[in-house]
């Protein structure tokens, strides 16, 4: 079974769907535009939004990948401050996270590829899309699809805190068909308690915080907190709560007889 990290007291109030019509000039296509009722919310919680009082009711994985899909490119992630060591190694870190969940062949576009096609490292999900980074994608690439992935809040010391703003494009008529929008801030209670119970289950982090006492309170503990003082471990929570609407659903259960 696989273990569910958010709470219903942590789902998003995500109520208006994102889509892009297909655009008549086929010149210059944007991915900004939001009114696709098609696409597919992620979970990430933004941290202004309030909190459910009532459980929620369930959330469909049911994302409509293009006809023949087999091939999803993945952009370097976009952040409005200067790009350091740290934020290109968040490239790798949410691939990994998305290639858990996303069963077609994923692609990274390198950023030194992306500095060719528009002379900079990275392009915002708000950006124009130029044709030619649509052809390359296309026909370099291969991609059915393309994803976005933006940092709207990025601060790598404590508390830590990342905002995501994901989606995905189908590359045919450059209709968004999911997307994903919030903020995680360790500075929330609960937030910190997902993160460590995350890499307890999933990083299992040999690590002993030296400010719980010796003794068999220290022996019991289990170090994951250290998933709160780095920015790499704790994008990877981030990633993973961002694609878990893009994880497949289980299979039915079926009647026992």
């Amino acid at each position: 079974m696989r273990p569910c990290f958010f709470p219903s007291s942590l789902i998003a109030v995500l109520s208006v769907a994102l889509v892009l019509p297909a655009c008549s000039n086929s010149n210059s296509r944007t991915v900004g535009d939001k009114n696709n009722a098609a696409a597919t919310t992620g979970r990430i919680k933004r941290i202004s939004d309030p909190t459910m009082t009532a459980p929620p009711q369930p959330i469909s994985n049911g994302v409509v990948w293009p006809a023949g899909m087999r091939r999803l490119a993945v952009l370097p992630i976009f952040s409005y401050q200067p790009i350091d060591d740290m934020q290109r190694d968040m490239d790798g870190i949410f691939r990994g996270e998305l290639s858990k969940v996303v069963k077609y062949e994923i692609v990274q576009v390198p950023r030194d590829e992306m500095l060719q096609l528009t002379s900079r490292e990275a392009v915002s999900s708000s950006s124009i899309i130029s044709p030619d980074v649509i052809k390359s994608l296309r026909q370099k690439y291969a991609a059915d699809a393309v994803m976005f992935i933006d940092f709207s809040v990025f601060r790598p010391y404590r508390p830590i805190a990342i905002g995501v703003r994901a989606k995905i494009v189908d590359l045919r008529n450059m209709e968004v068909i999911w997307v994903a929008d919030g903020i995680l801030d360790t500075a929330e209670p609960d937030v910190a308690t997902l993160a460590t119970q995350f890499a307890g289950m999933g990083l299992k982090i040999p690590y002993i915080s030296p400010s719980i006492p010796k003794g068999k309170s220290r022996e019991a503990a289990s170090g994951n907190q250290i998933i709160l003082q780095s920015p790499r471990l704790f994008a990877g929570f981030v990633a993973h709560e961002a694609f878990s609407t893009l994880a497949p659903p289980p299979p039915p259960v079926l009647p026992q007889r």
